[in-house]
């Protein structure tokens, strides 16, 4: 099926802590050709997507940028929905940094040991384990090319860029500032841009400080910051970049 535009929705926007109420990471993405997939998939994500209407039995596949629980404790949940109240029966795709597979499946199985005994599952999770290193034009399972770039935030951050028909997507996940965030940005039509807090921090996250310093060196088109709080939005309000914005859960962007 042929779109106009890849759509894009923010079901997620907030750090560890939902702070001011903001959902786990997770981003929902409809290309102009092919299967939607999600990118992260946080605590909070199954309940995003009865929220926004975006149905989790049509998801071909999901994209973990690394093994925190705010970016894959979705997990479990999806799986149950998938079993009891979508009736998958179509595979999905699980691609993310290596150890992914052991990390998902014990978290699956202490929540609910049903869903991951053998044969419990009416459908086959694919999974595509990625060393974290750089990786360039890597055939994804939905068909188009990803460019994986390791990220500063834990051993197993990686940062991707999909290459879309009609667009090219930079999704960050958790990292501080970088040479490979620099690396991943470039050419982009859209970096999602993980932005903490307003300074530069003692742990591994981006700031608005640094962005406001260093925006020159990403060369994407367009910037959406995610991983923050209300703080960071109102002051990006208060004082602009050009072509940036502060993503607020549900908000939805056409690009392409």
């Amino acid at each position: 099926m042929r779109r106009t535009r890849t759509k894009i929705q923010f079901l997620g926007t907030g750090d560890a802590f939902n702070t001011d109420g903001r959902g786990s990471q997770c981003i929902w993405v409809q290309p102009r050709q092919g299967p939607q997939f999600l990118v992260d998939a946080g605590p909070t994500a199954l309940a995003a997507m009865g929220r926004h209407r975006v149905d989790p039995g049509r998801i071909g596949a999901i994209f973990f940028t690394h093994l925190h629980g705010d970016h894959i404790a979705g997990w479990p949940f999806l799986l149950l929905h998938a079993k009891f109240i979508a009736r998958r029966t179509a595979p999905l795709a699980v691609v993310g940094p290596k150890g992914s597979r052991n990390r998902l499946g014990v978290l699956a199985g202490s929540c609910y040991e049903e869903i991951t005994s053998p044969g419990t599952l009416p459908f086959r999770v694919r999974f595509a384990e990625l060393p974290v290193r750089r990786r360039a034009g890597w055939r994804s399972p939905l068909g188009f090319d990803v460019d994986v770039v390791p990220m500063d935030h834990h051993p197993s951050s990686i940062g991707f860029r999909f290459h879309l028909s009609g667009a090219t997507i930079a999704v960050t996940g958790d990292t501080r500032w970088c040479t490979g965030l620099e690396e991943l940005s470039a050419d982009s039509d859209l970096l999602v841009l993980e932005c903490t807090c307003l300074r530069k921090p003692d742990y591994a996250h981006v700031s608005l400080e640094e962005l406001r310093s260093g925006i020159e060196r990403l060369r994407a088109r367009r910037i959406v910051l995610t991983h923050l709080s209300n703080e960071v939005a109102r002051a990006l309000k208060r004082r602009p970049l050009p072509g940036v914005t502060a993503a607020e859960d549900g908000m939805i962007l056409r690009i392409g």
